[in-house]
């Protein structure tokens, strides 16, 4: 019986789309989840190399690109009264992860779930190291991070599809529930890769800024409020963190004001990291 459907966007993946379905599919029972690897706007072999690993899943193309159009597109693949997971296609996950990322779901328990993202620093400049130590202490992340890799329930899919064509689709997705709502999967844990340099990481959080300003336009403001002054108020009782939360500040602080000096036309740019889709 298939437990729930993965959608994967992929964007020119082509370096990271094997590793990736490598990890999720090892130990994985034929038929117990159905995997849909959208290719949208790929310049490069993404389609091929999805198809070449995943002999049992489905490979859509689509000229257009954008995550929200894709994952628009593979929720028509998705089978009916099950969960859905989207997954972005640079993180490894495991197959344990995903069935304990559904578990609340299958029982009712909640709408929507994430787990905990770890991240991979070791290629990382020192600086980049230093901001995602420090990140570690937004008390965003006490729930988990929604981002990356999340779930719906098919009754949480119908209240957030088809998605607005948006930057931030996991942002949309989790401000559109209350946070009773969403379940954070302890037992689920995934790995993200930093970016190696201080530029791509700036470049990242504009993006994340933009599309969280882009959320909050669409009357969905964020839930979160004094983050701030949580983050500063735990590097003051854990003096070792200063420096990590003074990059993680800084560097936040740097991305909001190039965004806001820049023109619409120019924060219609994707902006996503390249420094790891090298050699995946």
């Amino acid at each position: 019986m298939t437990r729930a459907t993965i959608l994967i966007p992929a964007h020119n993946e082509a370096a990271v789309i094997g590793r990736t379905l490598l990890h999720l599919s090892s130990g994985l029972l034929r038929g117990e989840f159905k995997i849909v690897v959208i290719a949208n706007g790929c310049s490069d072999a993404t389609a091929m190399k999805a198809r070449s690993v995943l002999s049992h899943g489905i490979v859509i193309e689509t000229a257009t690109p954008g995550k929200c159009n894709a994952l628009n597109l593979g929720l028509d693949e998705a089978e009916k009264d099950r969960p859905v997971i989207c997954l972005d296609a640079d993180v490894d996950v495991t197959l344990e992860t995903l069935l304990a990322l559904i578990e609340p779901l299958e029982k009712g328990a909640a709408l929507a779930a994430c787990g905990r993202m770890d991240v991979r620093t070791c290629d990382a400049h020192p600086l980049v190291r230093a901001y995602y130590n420090g990140w570690k202490n937004n008390p965003y992340f006490d729930r988990g991070k929604f981002g990356g890799l999340f779930a719906v329930s098919q009754k949480g899919a119908a209240r957030v599809f088809p998605l607005p064509q948006i930057t931030a689709d996991d942002e949309f997705v989790r401000r559109s529930f209350a946070p009773h709502e969403i379940t954070y999967v302890k037992r689920c844990r995934f790995t993200a890769r930093a970016p190696k340099t201080l530029g791509s990481l700036a470049r990242v959080r504009r993006r994340s800024l933009r599309g969280a300003r882009e959320v909050s336009e669409l009357g969905f403001p964020s839930p979160e409020r004094g983050s701030i002054g949580v983050v500063l108020w735990r590097s003051i009782c854990n003096p070792r963190n200063l420096h990590s939360v003074f990059v993680y500040l800084a560097v936040n602080a740097w991305a909001r004001m190039v965004l806001a000096c820049r023109t619409t036309e120019g924060n219609t740019h994707w902006e996503r990291d390249l420094t790891t889709r090298i050699g995946g």
